[in-house]
């Protein structure tokens, strides 16, 4: 062999050598790819911010993904690599899959699972997943009896046939709607009104909404039915309602899209946007801390980060979820058509570990769906009373743990953090959950355009007045300017008018 081809052979064979690793690596085994696209700021990313950080055991805590790659790799022998990416809205991740992007795991909220599913964009979740008699099986081993009975009875629309959320669903995060309020400016006896103290004038600029349609509309519902609720609480109170008919015609009434309900909602919102001091999506909590404002509705979530925010400046907010009724909201891990079955099951079992469920609640501030001694330490371990607490109240958790379980809680807990992440059981039969609106969608946009565009604030016309006025007198000058005298209102020196001679 000559030279030139031994240089050949040679060059060749370290081009080679790339691919040649990606296939021999760990014992041979290709390297497996998983696409993963959850909500930004939603899953613990390391570092001293981790529940796992330890500055002597642990001063590196690497990120879930990082721990993910390694346990799945010593479980299954077999290398991992996680594409993980992030999104804003329920709405852009639904462009990406519209537009094409393939993922194998991502993490709507309900809504948006319905609607996927209505679109025939998922496949469901395995049956060996359900099997709780498989130790590797961490998520339908420990989610809380209370959730999952929620994904058993919920129904979504997949393929042109009615299924179980939990065919297609696994929980990872759930909360509640409700309202952030300083009490040194909000009374007790006001929060009677209910979501109605939105539109209470002695809080005119000084509340604030979520500036997205669902929400919004949802609060509009619990306003103009708020008679027909109050009703149905009075109703299962006496009896007459079993716990599952009380929550099932709430849930009715939360989801009224008929063309009478969303006029009359509308009007309610109209009504609301000259009262607030505007729309949010997440300066709420610091508005309500800086005292800008008094009220702010708000995920549970958000109302956890907002109190604990506050304390840290010497404020103490509390949170309240009004009378008539509330949203009760998820989100979970679905998976795209086409999606690579095992390995994001794989993952929805390693994040449902109640050790790794600790660590995502602590480092995003929402609830996790998992149950377990772990969740309970650590609720203890942020919640539970002094032992000299004389003013100790029990706090029962029993609901959501399926077993009794009772804590005994500072009695302030009763309206904030705790009360924002574990409501209580009777707080919870007044919480709906949002359906996917279908055919309505339609209306209930047209609802939001007409509300976020009518009627601007008086100081906003004035300014667009004064700078439509100024616009047109530079356009005039930039033409005519070097024949008017726009300060003097009368024509230069030196050219004639209709009337004159000329003036020079």
């Amino acid at each position: 062999m000559n030279a030139k081809k031994t240089i050949s052979v040679i060059l060749s064979a370290l081009l080679l050598l790339p691919s040649l690793a990606l296939l021999g690596g760990c014992g041979g085994e290709q390297e497996i790819r998983l696409r993963i696209y959850n909500w930004e700021e939603y899953i613990d990313e390391g570092g001293e911010d981790s529940y796992a950080y330890d500055p002597i055991d642990n001063p590196d805590a690497p990120s879930m993904i990082d721990d993910f790659e390694s346990w799945y790799e010593e479980t299954y022998e077999k290398p991992i690599r996680v594409e993980y990416s992030t999104f804003g809205t329920n709405e852009d991740l639904y462009n990406q899959l519209k537009l094409g992007n393939s993922y194998d795991l991502v993490c709507p909220s309900e809504y948006m699972i319905m609607k996927l599913a209505a679109e025939n964009m998922l496949q469901p979740l395995s049956e060996e997943f359900f099997d709780g008699s498989k130790e590797e099986n961490y998520y339908i081993n420990n989610v809380s009896p209370y959730i999952q009975g929620v994904f058993e009875t919920g129904k979504i629309t997949a393929d042109g046939e009615e299924h179980r959320w939990s065919d297609y669903a696994a929980g990872y995060m759930w909360g509640t709607t409700g309202l952030i309020y300083n009490p040194e400016t909000v009374s007790d006896e006001d929060l009677k009104q209910g979501w109605s103290i939105m539109l209470d004038e002695k809080y005119r600029k000084k509340v604030t909404t979520k500036d997205n349609v669902r929400d919004s509309y949802f609060v509009g519902l619990a306003i103009n039915y708020y008679e027909d609720l109050m009703k149905l609480k009075q109703d299962h109170t006496e009896g007459i309602l079993s716990d599952n008919d009380y929550n099932a015609a709430i849930t009715e009434i939360m989801n009224r899209t008929d063309e009478k309900s969303v006029a009359e909602v509308q009007q309610i919102l109209l009504d609301m946007k000259a009262n607030i001091f505007g729309f949010e999506t997440d300066t709420g909590k610091s508005d309500m801390v800086k005292g800008t404002i008094s009220l702010n509705f708000a995920w549970s979530g958000d109302a956890v980060y907002a109190m604990d925010l506050a304390e840290e400046e010497g404020v103490y907010l509390n949170f309240h979820i009004p009378e008539e009724g509330a949203n009760l909201f998820f989100d979970g891990w679905v998976m795209p058509k086409g999606a690579n079955a095992q390995a994001a099951e794989a993952f929805i079992n390693f994040m449902s570990m109640p050790e790794n469920a600790v660590r995502n609640m602590d480092y995003i501030g929402y609830s996790s769906v998992i149950a377990g001694e772990e969740i309970l330490s650590y609720i203890e371990e942020i919640y539970s009373a002094e032992e000299n607490d004389e003013t100790a109240v029990p706090y029962d958790l029993s609901y959501f743990f399926g077993e009794e379980v009772i804590i005994l809680a500072p009695e302030e807990q009763l309206d904030r953090q705790l009360y924002g992440q574990y409501p209580p059981e009777s707080v919870m039969l007044r919480c709906a959950v949002m359906d996917y609106y279908g055919e309505a969608d339609a209306r209930i946009n047209e609802l939001w355009t007409k509300v976020k565009g009518e009627m601007l604030d008086a100081w906003a016309i004035v300014v667009i007045c004064v700078a439509v006025v100024l616009i047109a007198l530079f356009v005039i000058y930039v033409k005519l300017g070097s024949k008017i005298d726009f300060f003097r209102l009368k024509p230069k020196k030196g050219y004639v008018r209709i009337d004159q001679q000329p003036l020079r």
